[in-house]
């Protein structure tokens, strides 16, 4: 058994040390606030100490023959070649019975299984009965209950809303800081995901923001050939901003327009949206992809999209290798927390979020504390995430 002690800011903090140290099957049998000695530590706001245990495989061990009468059995020595009689006092000052023979091992053992079945464990201990409320907001917001444990875990009446609210908003965006993605720095960028999410005018919201705000020469593609006006939707963008625009059929005229935009800093590519559930037009859509081999994928889903569809979207979309999501329409839900379900289960970062139909300015790039202050909005006003300032 291994138990060890960590002084942290915060559960998170502890919980990811104590992951690093011990592993995933780690636990924590105890927590309590910690003052630095001295006149310092007056001051300064207390740490979190968390006590974690790590139980270790049991080793097998050769059985020892029995001692014959009369005469001691030999137990291991110190190191130094030496053996000691059985119930005598080791060079380390242990003796092999009592507290530590083999009934104290196992009462020992018995006292710490007590100690974890009591552990605040997320999901298994009872939530105090002030955070019940919140606890069911946060809920609501399709935020998985592992998460809701940690980001209430040890929060006191005393601190009030506003304090609690900051807590929580902090505690969300350590959480989100490992899911958001850095501006792509890859030439080729296309956008997939299914009908209806907005993928189109995304793509002009980013090559705007390329074009006029970093002044990068921007080319745009689109394979949507099926939706009627998609390309003259596309196009009109184009002609505002003065980009060139390409219209593609088959993988072939792809490579052959990539040819032709060659001078452009970035080239993004719009393709057909497609029902998750329809593998040959995924299929479609992949052998277009295939002629970029260096490319960046982003899967584009909608926030006002239920969140049983958004999970099966993102295994559905596999198959196309996308490597970033982006979240539209996050003014037409009061749930932007699923955004970190349906991230967390794709496995990728989140690079984009947008908030409207204006081009190009309802675009924000992915940012932790953002999104951590639009979900806590929505959650302490019950009332639409998008609409936060």
């Amino acid at each position: 058994m291994k138990i060890k002690r960590y002084l942290a800011r915060d559960m998170q903090e502890a919980y990811l040390a104590i992951r690093r140290d011990l592993g995933p099957e780690a636990v924590i049998v105890a927590t309590r606030q910690v003052r630095q000695p001295g006149l310092k530590g007056f001051f300064l706001p207390p740490r979190l100490e968390v006590t974690a245990a790590l139980e270790e495989a049991p080793e097998r061990r050769l059985s020892q023959p029995e001692a014959p009468a009369g005469k001691a059995a030999l137990q291991p020595g110190n190191g130094k070649g030496e053996v000691t009689p059985a119930g005598a006092v080791s060079p380390a000052g242990g003796r092999n019975s009592g507290r530590y023979g083999l009934e104290g091992l196992q009462r020992e053992l018995a006292e710490i299984k007590a100690a974890l079945n009591r552990l605040v464990r997320p999901g298994s201990a009872p939530v105090p009965e002030h955070l019940l409320a919140l606890r069911q907001r946060l809920l609501a917001q399709e935020l998985e209950e592992e998460l809701v444990a940690l980001l209430l875990d040890g929060i006191e009446t005393t601190g009030g809303t506003e304090i609690i609210g900051d807590v929580i908003r902090s505690r969300l965006a350590d959480h989100l800081s490992h899911q958001v993605a850095s501006q792509s720095r890859q030439r080729v960028q296309a956008f997939i995901g299914p009908t209806g999410v907005g993928k189109t005018t995304t793509l002009a919201k980013i090559a705007a923001r390329y074009s006029l705000y970093q002044e990068q020469k921007v080319g745009l593609i689109t394979l949507d050939t099926y939706r009627i006006g998609a390309v003259d939707q596309l196009k009109t963008y184009a002609e505002i901003m003065g980009l060139p625009l390409e219209v593609a059929m088959t993988p072939r005229e792809l490579r052959a327009s990539l040819e032709n935009l060659k001078h452009c800093d970035v080239v993004l590519v719009d393709t057909a949206g497609r029902a998750p559930e329809n593998k040959a037009m995924l299929a479609e859509t992949r052998g277009f992809l295939e002629v970029v081999p260096e490319r960046e994928v982003y899967l584009v889903l909608s926030c006002a999209t239920r969140r049983q569809d958004l999970l099966r979207a993102v295994e559905n979309f596999r198959s196309l290798k996308y490597n970033r999501l982006i979240f539209t329409k996050l003014d037409e839900t009061s749930c932007p927390g699923v955004m970190l379900t349906v991230a967390a289960a794709a496995g990728v970062p989140l690079a984009y979020i947008t908030t409207g139909q204006d081009v190009p300015d309802d675009l924000e790039p992915a940012d932790p504390h953002l999104l951590a202050r639009r979900i806590w909005e929505a959650v302490a006003k019950d009332g639409p995430g998008g609409q936060a300032a």
